[in-house]
């Protein structure tokens, strides 16, 4: 995908460039129908309303932007014109006489012509209002001017002996084309096109070479346009010139980078400094002897539950341990009991031994409560640790802040 700026075509254009992708949108297809007059030299001889022959075109062809497209087109095309009489010539009937329905002057001096051509060729179109104006791609009317080359193919190879010349028949020519399509939106898909076209080729190609120029072709017909999907064209914002301000953060950056250099100069020097200062004063500090006193933990057990694997329901030995406990804590209430719940960390999964271990040791409070303890002389633990000398799977109530 790319971006065709229009800037240098237009005098006032949107704020917004067109995006097209090459070789997918604004394809389109037309057809329509002409009336033709083919002009050489003698031509003229001939009443205008007699020189006029019909023809048809077809073409296709794509629209890379809102101003500019090309298309390839076929014309097929009926002519009339006059000859010498006696002069070698192309596309004589015999059948067909000169007389005075066609001109009055010279009667005897010209001779009736009558051929069709076919001319391919391709053309670059330019849209003139888009181009030369603000640039609209759905205009309700246009003008578009189309240039380009192709050739003229006669049937001279197919006209009776008699009257035509010999093997001097000129079948090709290569044609300059110009166009001029008024063009008129119905839908999004169809438009209706008013055509006029102009055609430049050699000077023999309807068998008479009497002077040097060559002769033109003109046409007038009307025809309809079909547009293909995808169609139109996406916006993309201009990018605004910011190398003035990139320019101006470039020089701040600079500026920073050598600012942070010097301050990391400084925090060395710093740093210097603050080791000498540090060893300076630690060699000035007297020399004090520090002693550590260890204060045995001030806590004691006063009982110990035992349980069998997964099991967290208390046994008549464990009931008569926690009636005993109890009697302590009632005698002592100025202090506080912790009951707490353990758990076999090598047999069960974790969350199985964290139910085990709150389990054994609300049903020890309960037991207690039941007993007659108060219950803020009471707080719960679970450990998940080993319990020295003896089995993990316990209830252990010890008594805290001990004398």
């Amino acid at each position: 995908m790319f971006i065709v700026s229009i800037a240098s075509f237009a005098t006032e254009q949107d704020s917004a460039q067109i995006v097209y992708e090459k070789g997918k949108r604004n394809w389109f297809i037309e057809a329509g129908v002409n009336a033709n007059i083919y002009m050489g030299q003698i031509d003229a001889q001939l009443d205008f309303i007699d020189r006029i022959g019909w023809g048809g075109s077809f073409n296709f062809g794509k629209w890379f932007t809102p101003c500019v497209g090309f298309k390839m087109e076929l014309n097929a095309s009926e002519y009339f014109g006059a000859a010498y009489n006696g002069e070698e010539a192309n596309f004589i009937h015999p059948h067909k006489y000169w007389n005075r329905l066609h001109n009055d002057e010279n009667v005897d001096n010209y001779q009736y012509q009558h051929f069709v051509t076919f001319n391919p060729n391709i053309s670059v179109m330019i849209s003139l209002l888009n181009s030369l104006g603000k640039a609209k791609e759905n205009r309700v009317y246009d003008m578009i001017l189309s240039l380009g080359g192709g050739v003229y193919v006669n049937n001279g190879a197919n006209v009776e002996e008699e009257l035509n010349r010999g093997g001097e028949r000129i079948i090709l020519s290569p044609a300059f084309n110009v166009g001029l399509q008024n063009k008129f939106r119905l839908s999004e898909q169809v438009d209706f096109n008013i055509d006029l076209r102009a055609g430049y080729l050699s000077n023999a190609f309807d068998g008479q070479d009497l002077f040097g120029r060559g002769d033109l072709t003109a046409s007038a017909g009307i025809s309809l346009t079909y547009k293909f999907k995808p169609r139109g064209y996406a916006k993309a914002k201009i990018v605004e010139d910011r190398s003035a301000e990139l320019e101006n953060y470039q020089t701040l950056c600079a500026n920073l980078s050598t600012l942070n250099d010097s301050l990391e100069q400084v925090n060395a020097q710093l740093k210097e400094s603050n080791q000498d200062l540090r060893t300076r004063l630690m060699s000035q500090q007297p020399q004090v002897e520090y002693k550590y006193i260890e204060r045995e933990n001030n806590t004691r057990i006063i009982a110990i539950l035992e349980y069998k694997i997964g099991v967290s329901e208390l046994t008549k030995e464990n009931r008569a341990k926690l009636k005993a406990a109890a009697e302590i804590i009632k005698a002592n209430p100025k202090y506080t009991f912790e009951v707490c719940g353990y758990a076999d960390n090598e047999t069960g999964s974790k969350e199985i031994n964290i139910r085990l271990r709150n389990a054994r040791a609300n049903r020890a409070i309960d037991q207690l409560l039941h007993y007659g303890v108060n219950r803020n002389q009471i707080f719960k633990a679970t450990n998940d640790g080993e319990l020295p000398g003896t089995t993990t799977r316990a209830i252990v109530i010890r008594q805290l802040d001990c004398d």
